[in-house]
């Protein structure tokens, strides 16, 4: 199977510490791309050019992060990385949810800081930066921050925080969310994270 992806999606980093927690990333074939440049190989699977991008051992692509971890799940069900507990379960799909929201507000940050100074908005800059502001102290009081497992929610939060350090470093979240800060030290630290940490840029 085929896992199509790059050093520094928060998308795909998802998707590699969810089977390196599953013990099944050495079933995949990881092919790094640079989804802008739309590899053809890439477009040939997803025509949307996005990573990640996961090609079954069928030969069936599947596309967007939480689809592939959804897939994931069933094909790997051991360990769990849902809670099995109706209630908890719903509460960790609506963290998830957020996590993955802060991920796409500010990877539209990224995008508009690439076009041209003159061509950037400031009132779009400044409605996402007050949008992730106010999203992270909301994660902090929503998120259970348990430490006796590693499921899909606390996977999308500690990729989403991670993102913010590697693209907004200037924007301290730690001092508006400090008990969120202390669990991440704890998430960081682990194996999964360690080995899909991307590069330095």
């Amino acid at each position: 199977m085929k896992l199509y992806l790059s050093p520094t999606s928060p998308f795909a980093r998802k998707v590699k510490v969810a089977l390196l927690e599953k013990g099944a990333q050495a079933v995949f074939e990881e092919i790094r791309v640079d989804p802008w440049t739309t590899p053809p190989e890439l477009a040939a699977a997803n025509p949307l050019s996005q990573v990640p991008t996961l090609v079954t051992d069928r030969g069936e692509a599947i596309g967007n992060s939480d689809t592939i971890l959804a897939w994931i799940e069933r094909r790997f069900p051991q360990p769990s990385l849902l809670p099995t507990d109706e209630a908890a379960l719903t509460r960790a799909q609506a963290v998830a949810a957020i996590a993955q929201g802060l991920i796409e507000t500010t990877v539209g940050i990224v995008l508009e800081r690439r076009r041209p100074p003159e061509q950037q908005s400031k009132t779009m800059l400044d409605r996402r930066l007050a949008t992730i502001q106010r999203t992270v102290p909301v994660l902090a009081q929503r998120f259970a921050r348990a430490r006796e497992h590693f499921h899909h929610d606390g996977i999308g939060v500690a990729c989403a925080l991670a993102y913010l350090d590697l693209r907004l470093p200037e924007w301290d979240w730690r001092a508006a969310a400090p008990a969120l800060a202390e669990w991440q030290v704890w998430a960081e630290a682990r194996a999964s994270m360690q080995a899909s940490a991307p590069p330095v840029v």
